[in-house]
């Protein structure tokens, strides 16, 4: 018996993707404002189909017309009261019109009605961490990772950054641990993994991570700089001192750009830093 709620939410979830599907293709897939027109025209032929103005507002979301959007999710909550996905985008309209309040007030609807799906659970934690609500925010990003089967990377990330404001460097750490194993070695992920790794005091795992990345990169001269700069961070002078002169030889093949000039003139900076401590602790 305990098992019949949660699938009667599934069952709702799954009516509620098909009456917004049932709509119809847009035929205008050009510029927002061409869409909207399109959109518009069939709803001027057929005023009584809630779909329609569901997807018209979600572009004028899109757009930035967020009193237009809610009006739009209003009139379809008014066609089709049992629309609950109606709440999904008003929660999203809101939240982008910088309305937390009822755009959490709102999600917490739609994920009562629906089965608590990972992409309404992912736009309800955004708006936690907005509210300041960490933990919050944190017990919903690990219920949509959870219930993803690819979450993107983004969402290892936004959780990652909620534990690291809770003080949780580990489980933030760990958390994007997770999303590596699960879809590889994203640069994305890596970055910050190596900053918790410093901020962790852990020189020779964040170490690991650069060369692991710089391994098959384009540019060898960034990560270079990068393991100079951590191994300088640990008083490794020596070391420091050889990764960035490897990173400046890997930048003669490099094309002259802004960036690699700003490269080189941060390098030679650190090369003179290093000179100029003449006291620096020795290598082990």
């Amino acid at each position: 018996m305990s098992s019949r709620p949660g699938a009667a939410r599934g069952r709702l979830a799954a009516v509620v993707v098909s009456s917004v599907l049932a709509a119809g293709p847009i035929e205008a897939h050009g510029p927002i404002h061409e869409q909207i027109e399109a959109l518009s025209a069939r709803i001027d032929s057929d005023p009584d189909r809630a779909g329609l103005y569901l997807r018209r507002g979600e572009l004028w979301g899109a757009d930035g017309n967020f009193e237009a959007a809610l009006a739009d999710f209003d009139r379809a909550e008014r066609l089709a009261p049992t629309l609950a996905v109606v709440d999904l985008a008003r929660g999203r309209a809101l939240f982008r019109a910088g309305r937390l309040v009822p755009a959490k007030a709102a999600l917490d609807r739609f994920l009562a009605a629906s089965g608590e799906p990972p992409e309404a659970l992912a736009v309800r934690a955004r708006v936690l961490v907005k509210l300041g609500d960490f933990r919050g925010a944190a017990r919903d990003y690990e219920r949509a990772i959870a219930g993803w089967e690819r979450p993107v990377p983004e969402f290892y990330l936004e959780r990652s950054r909620v534990y690291a404001a809770l003080g949780e460097r580990e489980q933030a750490l760990r958390g994007l641990n997770d999303g590596i194993a699960k879809l590889g070695p994203i640069v994305s992920l890596q970055l910050p993994a190596i900053e918790l790794e410093l901020a962790l005091g852990r020189h020779e795992a964040a170490l690991a991570r650069v060369d692991a990345v710089g391994a098959g990169a384009p540019r060898q001269e960034v990560w270079l700089a990068r393991r100079g700069e951590i191994l300088e961070q640990a008083s490794r002078a020596t070391d420091a001192r050889r990764a960035y002169r490897a990173a400046l030889l890997a930048l003669e093949a490099a094309r002259p750009t802004r960036a690699t000039r700003e490269l080189e003139s941060r390098i030679q900076a650190a090369l003179g830093r290093l000179d100029g401590h003449a006291d620096m602790e020795a290598d082990p």
